[in-house]
């Protein structure tokens, strides 16, 4: 699960972020480009709230929803017909990666946890760009194309539905 890692950068931002995040929503484009040049765009729509949760929509080139509520994320692949469950325990510290983001500038920020290093960049306060390689040393890049900041957003939004017919990987 290649774009895993995001979730848990989006997660920690809405802790306690550079510009002080309660809540996010906006479509974006993810792109993750291998070490021989090739590129996986992905686009979608991502929606997050404090203290913890956030709601991925894959929408291209596959449809999939990606839940994280607390320390459990919920997979939902409809091509598939197939739900994985994991859990958080033993991944990045969310609060780790606030809390060692550094303003390089007015909208760029760094933080490095873990040996990962993450450029952030905010555009007129609104929150633009998370950049970083992951551990397969892919160029991962999430743009966000129409940024909503601190607006309330329903609960029950990320309360994942799990069609009674499909299958269940823990």
């Amino acid at each position: 699960m290649r774009f895993f890692p995001v979730f848990l950068l989006i997660s920690a931002f809405l802790y306690a972020a550079p510009k002080d995040l309660s809540s996010f929503n906006s479509r974006f484009e993810q792109t993750i480009i291998d070490d021989n040049g090739k590129t996986i765009l992905y686009k979608g729509e991502l929606w997050a709230s404090k203290p913890q949760n956030a709601l991925w929509i894959y929408q291209k080139p596959i449809q999939k929803s990606v839940y994280v509520n607390a320390n459990k994320v919920t997979v939902i692949e409809p091509v598939i017909e197939q739900v994985t469950l994991r859990s958080l325990d033993n991944e990045i510290d969310f609060l780790q990666i606030i809390q060692k983001a550094k303003r390089l500038n007015d909208e760029h920020y760094s933080a490095t946890v873990k040996g990962q290093t993450y450029a952030i960049v905010f555009h007129n306060e609104l929150l633009s760009s998370i950049s970083y390689t992951d551990g397969y040393d892919n160029r991962v890049t999430i743009k966000f194309l129409s940024p909503v900041q601190n607006k309330n957003i329903d609960p029950s939004r990320f309360k994942p539905t799990i069609p009674a017919d499909f299958d269940i990987i823990n």
